[in-house]
């Protein structure tokens, strides 16, 4: 587990504060809701949602969020030619949010791991916050979310500290992913599922 999460830690982002710039204007349209909850919002955005990436579009495209350049969703993955790249600024509730979409075959480092998976595909779904919101809160409201407590948590990474939760079943493998600054304020959540066949 542990040589899988290090290896999807450069799948997300480099850091979240590279793809949350200062921005100028707000999203064209709020999202009619006055939840603020990050982690329901990760919940309704990407965690019920991937492997199926169309139901994001069609959230996107339901709340008019602005879809981002091609140098700012790159930032969403490392690798060179995924089969989908898309990513989104959402302005949630008078908040601001970068939200990313990445779709590919499984990684060698995946197939490795799984090679009964080798023939699927893997979905990340990557929220990136505004820094607003406390640590300790978001880890508890995750841990309820999920079912279960991390396989690993505040692993220092690139100045940020990650915690990883892990589960799966025969069809599908999850992992989630969240970091936080050491001054214990969250900015990240991500959730990525291999799927044994393609969705």
């Amino acid at each position: 587990m542990k040589a899988v999460a290090r290896h999807m830690v450069p799948f997300l982002l480099v850091t979240a504060v590279s793809v949350f710039p200062a921005f100028g204007q707000q999203a064209a349209t709020d999202v009619p809701t006055s939840e603020t909850d990050p982690v329901l919002i990760f919940n309704r955005i990407c965690y019920a949602q991937v492997p199926v990436v169309r139901k994001i579009e069609a959230l996107a495209t339901r709340f008019a969020w602005n879809r981002m350049g091609k140098s700012d969703v790159r930032q969403f993955t490392s690798l060179d030619d995924p089969d989908y790249l898309a990513g989104w600024d959402v302005n949630l509730a008078k908040r601001l949010y970068r939200l990313g979409v990445v779709q590919s075959e499984p990684s060698a480092q995946f197939k490795q791991n799984f090679p009964e998976f080798a023939d699927g595909e893997a979905t990340a779904c990557t929220l990136v916050l505004d820094g607003a919101d406390e640590w300790d809160v978001v880890l508890g409201r995750m841990n309820s979310l999920i079912g279960k407590k991390p396989a690993s948590s505040e692993v220092p990474d690139g100045g940020l500290l990650t915690t990883t939760w892990a589960g799966g079943n025969n069809d599908f493998k999850v992992f989630v992913f969240a970091k936080a600054t050491p001054e214990g304020k969250a900015t990240l959540l991500n959730v990525t599922i291999l799927s044994k066949e393609k969705v």
